[in-house]
């Protein structure tokens, strides 16, 4: 059985906002019912990008601290243990795109978590973009306009579920 073509991502909560619930709401789902051509498309991403010659932490860290030097004072000292963590997750997370429920669950902690290293709702959009583009230019010819559309979509309702529990957390 064939499933249909993957839809649009829902609209993203990349703003210096909050996400409403309607847009929760949207992203959850998205998550949840992921096309499997997508999630294919997500590892087989990841997978291109992480093998390619050099540290795509690294990488990812020169251009996001070039793009936007304001976020550099979010880390302290030495960067070679916050490198491990993002490469980590972003592994964790690329693991449990078949597993939506405990997904979600990484996604809300780690927006709590977020909340309390200062991240500003609005490093969102920048991160998106550099992630992206980092991806691709260590993937090569093997990260196509198909593996960037399935990140975008991916990142973006990761980013409303985290900018969801960032907000709750800043309630408390």
């Amino acid at each position: 059985m064939t499933k249909a073509p993957a839809e649009k991502p829902a609209k993203p909560a990349l703003s210096s906002r909050a996400p409403n619930k309607a847009q929760l709401a949207a992203a959850e789902q998205w998550l949840m019912t992921i096309q499997d051509d997508v999630a294919g498309l997500i590892t087989s991403g990841w997978a291109a990008a992480i093998v390619a010659p050099g540290d795509l932490a690294v990488d990812f860290y020169r251009h996001l601290f070039a793009a936007a030097p304001a976020v550099i004072e979010l880390f302290a000292g030495d960067m070679t243990e916050q490198q491990g963590r993002l490469t980590h997750t972003l592994e964790e997370t690329v693991a449990l795109v078949h597993q939506p429920e405990h997904l979600l669950l990484l996604l809300r902690a780690s927006g709590v978590r977020h909340h309390h290293y200062q991240v500003q709702q609005a490093y969102f959009g920048v991160m998106r973009n550099i992630l992206i583009d980092t991806l691709a230019t260590r993937g090569g010819a093997g990260f196509t306009a198909a593996h960037r559309a399935a990140w975008e979509g991916f990142f973006d309702n990761m980013a409303t579920i985290m900018q969801h529990g960032m907000a709750s957390a800043a309630k408390n």
